[in-house]
């Protein structure tokens, strides 16, 4: 069973809207991948409202930690598709992968002919071995505490390191290739398309729905106190853990099938839209 989707317009106004969570590229993030102008002025109005604003995203908690510096002050954040969560700028929760699942993704990704780049996601930094530009570019897009390695294997015996998720980036269709060449990924980890080019490899009870709920843990907010706003597969989970659940224009139709409102599109700076509307 799927949800009506109703335009954002059609929501009565203010709404008692304690928590702001959003996904950052195609939902938060303009055309260019930044913040958009509009979303300082917001951050700003919604702390002085007391309204948590929370980004969830596959992106790197130090990637995300860079981005929202701005703000002058600890954000709480899910990161890495829900692997690691703060509140207030302190590590609550975190969650991992093993050694055996590791190391069998890096055989595929070194056996298979698609042209595809591994990102091993530790908690202290990213890992990859891959070091042609283009490949490095879109991983630094994301993973900002980044480090080259020859043999990605040799990560998995750092005994400091934890391992939270495999992130594949696949210069093609990566929707199609997780079909195809992701067979050996079963129980307990999951595989998760979470853009058109990237597939993410992790435990399969962790997504940024179950992020969602520790941050209404942490801070007494309800899920009908709760907006969230996303546009690709991996933001179906955190969705699902609000009341005021927003598929932006731009999203996958699967999200749209998923939430309960439609946004308009990131180019259209539809989260800071909606979100005006919500508090009033």
């Amino acid at each position: 069973m799927t949800n009506e989707l109703k335009d954002w317009t059609s929501i009565e106004t203010p709404q008692d809207i304690r928590l702001v969570v959003a996904d950052m590229d195609g939902t938060l993030l303009d055309a260019d991948s930044e913040l958009p102008v509009g979303f300082w002025p917001l951050l700003d109005r919604l702390e002085q409202l007391g309204i948590a604003f929370v980004p969830a995203s596959g992106r790197q908690y130090q990637t995300l930690q860079q981005m929202f510096a701005r703000a002058g002050r600890p954000m709480s954040v899910i990161a890495e598709n829900g692997n690691v969560v703060a509140v207030d700028g302190e590590v609550v929760e975190t969650h991992g992968v093993n050694h055996e699942i590791a190391d069998e993704t890096i055989s595929m990704v070194d056996a298979t002919s698609e042209d595809l780049g591994l990102v091993v996601c530790g908690l202290d930094s990213a890992y990859i071995q891959r070091t042609d530009a283009p490949f490095v570019a879109e991983a630094s897009k994301y993973y900002k505490a980044l480090t080259e390695v020859k043999d990605l294997r040799e990560v998995l015996r750092y005994p400091d390191e934890k391992i939270l998720k495999l992130a594949i980036f696949d210069f093609g269709d990566a929707e199609a290739m997780a079909r195809n060449e992701l067979g050996f990924v079963s129980d307990p980890y999951e595989y998760v398309v979470s853009g058109a080019h990237w597939v993410d490899i992790m435990d399969k009870h962790v997504d940024k729905g179950e992020g969602v709920k520790a941050i209404q843990r942490a801070l007494g907010v309800t899920r009908a106190q709760t907006a969230a706003f996303g546009d690709y597969l991996n933001d179906i989970g955190m969705l699902n853990e609000a009341e005021f659940s927003f598929a932006m224009a731009n999203a996958h139709e699967g999200v749209k099938k998923a939430a309960h409102y439609l946004a308009p599109a990131n180019t259209e700076e539809g989260v800071i839209r909606v979100v005006d509307r919500l508090v009033g």
